[in-house]
């Protein structure tokens, strides 16, 4: 890494790995507004984005993140180096990816996004599970969608396993977080934004609609799809038509066609 050898933390006491650790709660990310990022990806984008990146912690002669080192030196991050045991202690993963990073948060004012003009955006109106959230935020950054609503009962997008899930694309989405759906609706309604509703019960076919107009795509929870309220607030409710030998398809799954049939739409303009 260069220099004189730089003193390894051994001990999961040091001030330095404790303050990470606490930020593996919610309440305490949320106070701090910071969060952990794990894994060479997502560290990788985080400090692509200026002030994002607030300290760099390395597992002991990690010789494969040479790169992320002189980046985040070259941007005055604290760079540290941890032996294995005390990084376990810093990760929400069994097996730790050697490179973890604490971050701020940056999650955008709900109204400052509608206030862009979205052309296309997406709302998780109560997504639970981790994967399935980074899921559709991979494929919204593939899109390029305009912009990301996490509804209150959705989960928390600095959850380690989100961020993790996303693979750094979750740095270069604009998104807001804890948004009150029923309000959300009201005033993409208000915008003309054309309110589509994904859901398995739904009566029209997902590739009949119109996504070349200014669109908004809510997707509910993996177990019982968009509630009954949003369902009635949206303005269309589409379904993916299937075999019948399945239900359903994971949300994650069903976010991505939806997304790619949208971006086929307007690629067709």
């Amino acid at each position: 890494m260069g220099g004189h050898p730089p003193t390894v933390i051994t001990s999961v006491r040091n001030v330095h790995i404790q303050s990470a650790r606490k930020l593996l709660k919610r309440g305490v990310r949320d106070a701090r507004r910071e969060f952990l990022i794990e894994g060479a990806m997502g560290v990788s984008q985080a400090l692509q984005s200026p002030g994002r990146v607030q300290a760099l912690f390395l597992e002991e002669s990690a010789d494969n993140f040479p790169e992320l080192a002189r980046a985040a030196r070259a941007r005055k991050v604290p760079v540290m180096e941890a032996a294995a045991p005390v990084m376990r202690v810093i990760s929400s993963t069994t097996n730790p990816p050697g490179v973890v990073a604490v971050g701020e948060f940056l999650d955008f004012k709900p109204a400052d996004l509608l206030s862009r003009s979205p052309g296309l955006v997406v709302v998780l109106a109560g997504v639970r599970d981790p994967g399935n959230a980074g899921t559709i935020v991979r494929s919204c950054a593939a899109v390029g969608v305009d912009a990301l609503f996490l509804g209150e009962t959705t989960v928390d997008v600095y959850n380690p396993k989100f961020v993790r899930a996303t693979a750094g694309t979750i740095f270069n989405l604009p998104f807001a977080r804890n948004v009150e759906i029923p309000w959300l609706l009201e005033e993409l309604g208000g915008l003309k934004v054309n309110r589509i509703a994904a859901d398995p019960r739904g009566e029209v076919v997902y590739d009949q609609v119109d996504f070349r107009k200014p669109s908004a795509l809510i997707v509910g929870n993996e177990a019982w799809g968009v509630t009954p309220e949003t369902a009635a607030a949206a303005d269309v409710v589409v379904k993916i038509p299937m075999s019948e030998s399945v239900e359903s398809l994971n949300v994650g799954m069903a976010a991505t066609v939806l997304l790619f049939e949208a971006a086929r739409q307007r690629r067709a303009v």
